[in-house]
C-alpha cells in the first residue's frame, strides 16, 4: 500500500504535535531567534511630518483636492513611498482635519524591512498610531504569515486581529486555499510592538486544517525578537535504564547580556532530572554555569556501575574566557561529577562521549612571534578501565615559544621552552600483551608497563634554534639548521617498584642534546594544458651526540609515538619533552603533487628514515617501551607513505599507511573519505594496526563512519556507525529519518552504544519535532540547509599543501 507523505505526517502529527503544543499554550512560548519584524501597522508613514529629513513621493493617475472639507484623494495605481515605507492602492484619501489616511482597493503596504502586508482596505490616523485594517494577510521577512478578517490599531503600540491565522508554511501552489501543514487559528491575535510579543487566545492547532489541540491561551516572540523567555523546543526520548523521558528547557530572558536556562525533566524508571545554565557576557569575555542532576527511585539498576551515593546523580560544568587585553586571555572549563558514568547514562548530548572529563584553568598571550601559554589540569575518567587515583593533576604546565623578530647569521632564531608538574597518588601499570600484570604478581619490565610514576615529576625543557633557507640558481633549496635542547628534571618515587623502570626514589637529572643539519629539497614543476604537477625529492641530515641521563626522566607525555608521513622529517618525531630524539639521523623521501585547471588536486608523499651514528632512541625502551614495534627500532625503518585525493572541491580521499622494510608487509594503514557527492554528505574512515604486544597493544581494525542522504526534497536519512572488526561489535551506531519542509522539521532516531561495564547494548530512541515560527528562526533556506548539515560541520574540503614549521617540520594541512 502506498503511504503520501502527507498523510504520513497527518498522522505522527495528530500523535505528537498535541502534547508539543500545549506546552505552548498556558506559558510563553519559544525563546529562540526569529528575524525580521511583524510590524502589520508600524507608527509613522503617510502624513508623517516628524522626520524634517524625509521626503514623501507620491505616483497616481489622478489628483483630486477638496478645499471645504481640506480632503486629498488619490486614484488610480496610487504609490506612496515614504520613510522606506511603500504603500499601493486603488485609491487614498487623505482628510487632513481629521487626520486619517484612508486606503482601498488592492492595498499592499511593503515596510522598510521588507514585511508585506495586503488588505481591502484601512482606515488608519495620519501617524499610523490607531485605525483599524480589513481583510488583510501579512508575509514577514522570514516568511511566516498572519491572516485575519479585521485588525484594530491602539496606542500606536498594540494591534488585535480578529479571527486570526497564524503559520509558517508556504501555500499549495496548485490549490492556494487548501489548508498548510500547521497553522493555528485563533479569535484574537494581539500584537504588542513594546513586549514584541504575540498572544493567541481561544485558538485551535490544526495539522492540514484538523484541529488537534485547543489552546485558550498561548503566546509567542513576533518575528523581530532575538531574544524571549519561554519554553523551547521539548525532547523525548526512551533509554533501557531510564525508560521514557521527557524534557521542557525554559528560557528566561534576564538581560540582553545574561540569561538563564531550567531544564525540568522526568524519567518513567528513574524520576524527576533537572538541569540548569547561567551564562554572562560581559565586555571582556563571557562565562557560562551548568549544573543537573537527577534523583533515582530505581537506583539497583545502576548497582554495577559502583556510583557511590544511591539516590542522587549530578555535575557541575563551567566555561569562560576573559580578554585581559588585545594580547591576552583567561579562562577556564571545569568539570566535576557525582560518577563516572552520569554523562553517559543521562545522555547530555553536550557532555556524553568524552573518555575523560578535563578541567584546565588557563593564562595565553601572544605576540607578533611569540606564544605564552600557563595552565593547570585535573582530569576525572569517565571509562571502565579508569582509577581515579592512576590519573595525575597537572600543574602547573607553562609553554613560552618566541622568535627573535631581526635575522641572525641571516637566519631564524627562535626558542621552545616548557615546565611541567604532576603529581600521581597511585602507579599506573599496565601488561605487556600476554603477559599478567596485576596486584597479585611482581611488577618487572618483562610483564608491566608503567604508564604513569607514583609520586612527584617536574621537568625544565628549553630548545634553542637556529635555520636558514637558501635557493641556489639551479631552483634546489638548502636549509642548514643547528638547535640546542637541554631538560632538567626532579622525581619523587612513592611506590618503590617504579624505581626499576625509572630509577631511584628521589633523583635529579639532566640531558643536553646539540644538533647540526641540512634539510634539501629540489622541486621539479611541469605546466600543460591540464594542470601542473611538482615532483620535490627531500632529504634530510641531523647529526648528534648520545643524550646522558636520559633514561633518568619519567616518561609521561611522550608515550603517543606514531610514525607516518606527517612526523618523517620532524627534527625530534617524539610527540613530548619527557623523551627526546638523540643520535645521528637521515630522513629521506619525495612529494607529488598534481593540480588539474578543473578544481582537481592529488598529492602523494613516500620515504624513510635512516639511523646511522652514536645510538638509536627509538629501540631504547622506557618504562612505558615507547619507540619500540614504532617503525623506527631498527636502523633502518619502516616506510611510510600517504596519497591525497580531490577529484572535486567537495570530496576527498586520503589514505596514510607504514611498510614493513624488508617484508613490505603493511603495518598500519588509514583511509578515509569525506564530502558531498550529489544528494549524499559522507565521513568514514577505515583503520588497520597490527599487534604491538610490548606496547600492549592487540591488533586494531574498525570502521567509523556517518552518512546523510537527501531522498528527496523534503526527507533525509541519517546512519552512523562505529564498528570493531577485532571484536565483531558494533561500539555505537544510529539511524534516523528526517522530515522538513518550509514549516516543519520532523525526525526519529534510534541509537545503540555497547555498554562496557554490563556488557551489553544500551538503546536510546528520541523524537524530534520542531515548528519554523514557534521556537525555531531563519528563513525557509535557512531552516532546511540547517537540517540538512546537521552533525557535518566538516563536510567542506580543504586542499593539501606542504611547508615547514619553525622546527623543520614538514606538515601537510
Amino acid at each position: 500500500m502506498r503511504v503520501s507523505a502527507r498523510h504520513f505526517l497527518t498522522n505522527m502529527l495528530c500523535t505528537t504535535v498535541a502534547v508539543a503544543a500545549l506546552s505552548f499554550a498556558l506559558f510563553p512560548s519559544p525563546a529562540q531567534a526569529q528575524s525580521g519584524m511583524l510590524g502589520v501597522l508600524n507608527e509613522g508613514g503617510v502624513g508623517t511630518t516628524d522626520n524634517k529629513s524625509s521626503n514623501m513621493v507620491l505616483k497616481a493617475r489622478e489628483m483630486q483636492y477638496d478645499q471645504d472639507k481640506d480632503v486629498v484623494t488619490a486614484l488610480g495605481s496610487v504609490q506612496i513611498y515614504y520613510n522606506g515605507r511603500a504603500l499601493q492602492a486603488d485609491r487614498v484619501v487623505y482628510d487632513r482635519k481629521a487626520k486619517r489616511v484612508h486606503a482601498y482597493g488592492n492595498v499592499v503596504v511593503t515596510e522598510a524591512d521588507g514585511t508585506i502586508t495586503h488588505a481591502s482596505d484601512f482606515d488608519l490616523t495620519d501617524d499610523f498610531k490607531d485605525g483599524f485594517v480589513n481583510s488583510l494577510r501579512v508575509l514577514t521577512t522570514d516568511e511566516t504569515r498572519l491572516a485575519a478578517n479585521r485588525a484594530e490599531r491602539t496606542d500606536g503600540n498594540v494591534t488585535v486581529f480578529q479571527n486570526g491565522v497564524y503559520t509558517a508554511c508556504e501555500p499549495c501552489k496548485e490549490n492556494p486555499a487548501k489548508p498548510p501543514l500547521w497553522q493555528i487559528k485563533a479569535m484574537k491575535v494581539i500584537h504588542n510592538e513594546q513586549e514584541k510579543m504575540l498572544y493567541f487566545e481561544d485558538a485551535y492547532f490544526e495539522v492540514y486544517g484538523l484541529p488537534i489541540a485547543y489552546l485558550p491561551y498561548m503566546s509567542s516572540p513576533d518575528p523581530s525578537v532575538t531574544r524571549k523567555s519561554g519554553f523551547v523546543s521539548p525532547r523525548y526520548y526512551h533509554t533501557s535504564d531510564l525508560g521514557y523521558g521527557f524534557e521542557a528547557p525554559y528560557f528566561i530572558n534576564l538581560a540582553p547580556n545574561y540569561d538563564l536556562t531550567l531544564t525540568p525533566g522526568f524519567t518513567t524508571s528513574q524520576g524527576p532530572t533537572g538541569q540548569i545554565e547561567w551564562r554572562h557576557r560581559l565586555l571582556n569575555g563571557s562565562y557560562s554555569i551548568m549544573a543537573s542532576g537527577a534523583f533515582l527511585t530505581d537506583p539497583d539498576k545502576f548497582a554495577n556501575e559502583n556510583i557511590g551515593e544511591p539516590n542522587f546523580r549530578g555535575s557541575v560544568s563551567s566555561k569562560g574566557e576573559f580578554w585581559l587585553n588585545d594580547k591576552w586571555r583567561f579562562g577556564w572549563d571545569v568539570n566535576a561529577l557525582s560518577d563516572k558514568y552520569y554523562w553517559r547514562d543521562y545522555r547530555l548530548d553536550n557532555l556524553r562521549g568524552q573518555p575523560t572529563a578535563t578541567s584546565t584553568v588557563y593564562l595565553t598571550g601572544s605576540g607578533d612571534k611569540s606564544w605564552f601559554d600557563l595552565r593547570g589540569y585535573y582530569f576525572q575518567g569517565l571509562t571502565t578501565a579508569d582509577v581515579q587515583k592512576q590519573l595525575p593533576t597537572v600543574l602547573p604546565v607553562l609553554d613560552y615559544d618566541y622568535v627573535v623578530n631581526h635575522p641572525v647569521f641571516g637566519g631564524e632564531v627562535g626558542w621552545n621552552f616548557n615546565f611541567t608538574n604532576l603529581t600521581r597518588q597511585q602507579s599506573a601499570y599496565d601488561n605487556i600483551l600476554g603477559q599478567i600484570c596485576d596486584s597479585t604478581t611482581a611488577k618487572t619490565r618483562a610483564n608491566c608497563l608503567l604508564r604513569g610514576i607514583d609520586g612527584d615529576y617536574a621537568r625544565t625543557s628549553l630548545n634553542v634554534y637556529w635555520k636558514k633557507t637558501f635557493t641556489d640558481s639551479w631552483g634546489q633549496q638548502w636549509t642548514p639548521f643547528a638547535y640546542v635542547r637541554g631538560d632538567l628534571g626532579f622525581t619523587r618515587l612513592d611506590d618503590p617498584t617504579n624505581q626499576q623502570f625509572v630509577g631511584n626514589k628521589s633523583d635529579t637529572a639532566a640531558r643536553v642534546v646539540p644538533a647540526i643539519g641540512l634539510d634539501y629539497r629540489y622541486p621539479f614543476i611541469s605546466q600543460s594544458d591540464w594542470g601542473t604537477q611538482i615532483f620535490e625529492p627531500i632529504a634530510q641530515i641531523i647529526l648528534r651526540p648520545k643524550a646522558a641521563q636520559s633514561g633518568s626522566f619519567p616518561n609521561e607525555d611522550s608515550q603517543s609515538l606514531i610514525f607516518d608521513d606527517s612526523n618523517l622529517f620532524a627534527w625530534d618525531k617524539f610527540s613530548g619533552y619527557d623523551r627526546v630524539e638523540d643520535g645521528s639521523r637521515i630522513n629521506a623521501g619525495f612529494q607529488y603533487s598534481l593540480t588539474t585547471n578543473g578544481g582537481g588536486y592529488y598529492n602523494a608523499m613516500f620515504g624513510q628514515s635512516y639511523s646511522f651514528g652514536g645510538t638509536n632512541p627509538y629501540k631504547d625502551p622506557d618504562m612505558a617501551n615507547t619507540g619500540l614495534e614504532s617503525g623506527l627500532d631498527t636502523n633502518v625503518s619502516d616506510y611510510v607513505g600517504r596519497l591525497y585525493l580531490q577529484p572535486v572541491n567537495n570530496f576527498a580521499v586520503l589514505t596514510d599507511a607504514r611498510f614493513d622494510e624488508k617484508s613490505w608487509d603493511m603495518k598500519a594503514f588509514e583511509v578515509g573519505a569525506i564530502g558531498t557527492i550529489g544528494n549524499l554528505k559522507t565521513d568514514i574512515t577505515y583503520a588497520r594496526y597490527d599487534a604491538q604486544p610490548l606496547l600492549g597493544l592487540d591488533q586494531r581494525e574498525g570502521i567509523n563512519g556517518k552518512a546523510a542522504w537527501k531522498l528527496t526534497e523534503n526527507w533525509i536519512a541519517s546512519a552512523g556507525a562505529q564498528y570493531d572488526m577485532k571484536s565483531k561489535r558494533f561500539s555505537t551506531s544510529y539511524v534516523g529519518l528526517t522530515y522538513v519542509d518550509a514549516c516543519i522539521a520532523l525526525g526519529l532516531s534510534l541509537e545503540r552504544t555497547y555498554d562496557t561495564t554490563s556488557l551489553k547494548n544500551d538503546t536510546t530512541v528520541q523524537f524530534q519535532l520542531q515548528l519554523r515560527g514557534l521556537g525555531v528562526s531563519g528563513n525557509p533556506k535557512e531552516f532546511a540547509d540547517k537540517m540538512w548539515n546537521d552533525g557535518f560541520t566538516n563536510a567542506n574540503v580543504t586542499k593539501s599543501s606542504s611547508f615547514t614549521d619553525t622546527e623543520g617540520n614538514l606538515n601537510t594541512n
